[in-house]
């Protein structure tokens, strides 16, 4: 029969194993939302504005805002974009720091 350390340190492997498989992919949605004077704002409706999937092996998957511009060609919404950026930017540096406070806490549990 287990013992309670035992119960413990799988408990703790399993949420560790839990946090890694979460980790291995990363996904960023930024949306938008109409504003102006003759339009209510439906903020429950998703408009997905740009995407963006980065696997911890480095594959990676970027859907970005495009749009007609005056002359009728295609061209990127460089606003929208930006934003994006800085959300993707955000999330990977907070992934980082998670990911690198697991690997310290296997660091002084295997002393």
């Amino acid at each position: 029969m287990p013992s309670e350390l035992e119960n413990s340190i799988r408990a703790a492997a399993e949420k560790v194993a839990q946090y890694v498989a979460d980790a291995s992919t990363m996904e960023v949605k930024t949306y938008y939302v109409l504003v102006g004077a003759s339009i209510t704002p439906d903020m429950e409706k998703d408009r997905p504005g740009a995407y963006t999937m980065v696997k911890l092996d480095g594959d990676s998957k970027t859907v970005v805002p495009m749009r007609e511009g005056r002359d009728g060609a295609i061209e990127l919404d460089g606003t929208l974009f930006e934003i994006h950026e800085r959300n993707v930017t955000t999330a990977t540096e907070y992934r980082a720091r998670v990911l690198s406070s697991l690997i310290g806490l296997l660091q002084r549990g295997g002393r």
